[in-house]
């Protein structure tokens, strides 16, 4: 699978990772515990199994996101993803809709109208796990808003990450 995502500058990342932190304190499921140079805070854009390395856009990236509430996505029998909404204001729908212009081929989940851009918190933790990690992840809140640094283009058969701008 392929993917092209936003990336957070240093002071919203490390918001991130501190909440990703929280919850590997408290012995909890976090992407925090996922230790590989390729595994930073993100907002997928699009994925798919071939998407090219687009070479430009045609809308602006923007400057900030801003987060919204928890999302529980279904992953398998008492599992959820746990992510944190991001909220799709003009700037950003105008440029996911350049990004499927740039590189199309993504999944229907990842389409105009279809996506729900999140930053994932924990995958797959167990039901049972989630009020304490919502007791966490309240002592930790995000700043209103969360600085954008650029996109990339994650190759995961390769495992190599294209910076995009």
């Amino acid at each position: 699978m392929r993917s092209i995502e936003l990336v957070l500058d240093p002071a919203a990342e490390r918001a991130v990772r501190g909440a990703w932190g929280a919850l590997v304190t408290a012995d909890l499921p976090s992407m925090g515990r996922h230790t590989s140079d390729t595994n930073a805070p993100h907002v997928t854009l699009t994925a798919g199994e071939a998407l090219p390395v687009p070479t430009a856009f045609d809308a602006p990236l923007p400057a900030t996101v801003r987060p919204a509430g928890l999302l529980l996505f279904p992953a398998g029998p008492g599992r959820h993803v746990l992510g944190v909404g991001i909220v799709v204001d003009r700037a950003l729908a105008a440029f996911h809709e350049a990004v499927h212009r740039a590189a199309p081929g993504g999944v229907d989940t990842a389409l105009p109208g279809r996506w729900v851009p999140h930053l994932t918190l924990a995958r797959r933790p167990r039901d049972v796990d989630l009020p304490r990690m919502l007791e966490v992840l309240a002592a930790v809140p995000l700043p209103e808003e969360l600085g954008v640094a650029g996109v990339r283009h994650w190759d995961g058969e390769t495992k190599t990450v294209t910076p995009l701008g």
